[in-house]
């Protein structure tokens, strides 16, 4: 059986074991115990209070939400504390929103890296509490959620959708994705228990017949694209339809 000692227990042996030495031994044995007790009752100084909070959304010029993805690094948050020599990644999801509730509280440089134009660093004072802060940019390709055409049957859908470049940026490849599960993207993939299909297409608009569907399943579509001179993808917003 595995005992757990107190540190008084711990201290009281420590101490007791010096009355079977000789004096000098005493003396040293007695100031590395002083150390010690020193050492343990000054740990609680030297936790993180993690107590600062981060969050928001990312938007575009519309006041739409420019959506991430929580399985890539194509849109990402990127925080800088006063004393930090490496910045922080927090990947922006699906919804648009991004959040860390567990940062020191100072002040970080804040800034958003992608396939998008976005203001300059800003600099949040987490000393003061949490703070809340909707980030403006300019995706390179605006990519509005798709829509239904019609409704779907048992083993087939069909969607319309949309790819307008800002900037002067061009689609290069554009994939849509239908998968049982939430939010896919091209690390979704199919498993033993859920299927993600995956097609392109060719131009920036226009509809598209997905089939090899499930009857009686939920469903989720999202359009992503990716432009001429960068390796990250912009992503839609997910719709989401059951098959009858």
């Amino acid at each position: 059986m595995i005992e757990i000692y107190s540190i008084n227990s711990v201290l009281d042996f420590l101490i007791n074991k010096t009355y079977k030495m000789d004096k000098l031994n005493k003396v040293k044995y007695m100031a590395v115990v002083i150390g010690l007790v020193f050492l343990v009752l000054g740990c609680e100084d030297l936790e993180p209070t993690f107590t600062g909070q981060i969050s928001g959304k990312i938007l575009d010029q519309n006041g739409n939400i420019v959506s991430g993805d929580v399985t890539s690094d194509d849109l990402l948050v990127l925080a800088l504390g006063e004393n930090d020599f490496q910045e922080m990644r927090i990947r922006v999801l699906g919804d648009g929103t991004y959040t860390n509730t567990y940062l020191y509280a100072q002040t970080y440089d804040v800034w958003v890296t992608g396939a998008i134009s976005a203001p300059a660093k800003v600099t949040f004072d987490l000393r003061k509490g949490p703070v809340k802060h909707d980030i403006i940019v300019t995706p390179f390709l605006t990519i509005p959620p798709p829509t239904l055409v019609g409704s779907p049957s048992a083993d087939k859908v069909t969607i319309s959708y949309s790819i307008t470049g800002n900037e002067g940026h061009i689609a290069e490849e554009r994939a849509i994705y239908v998968s049982t599960v939430s939010y896919p993207s091209r690390n979704t993939g199919s498993g033993a228990e859920w299927t993600t299909i995956r097609k392109t297409v060719a131009e920036d608009s226009g509809d598209l017949t997905i089939e090899g569907l499930k009857s009686g399943t939920n469903y989720f579509v999202r359009v992503t694209a990716r432009a001429i001179g960068t390796s990250r993808w912009n992503l839609s917003d997910q719709i989401k339809f059951t098959t009858p």
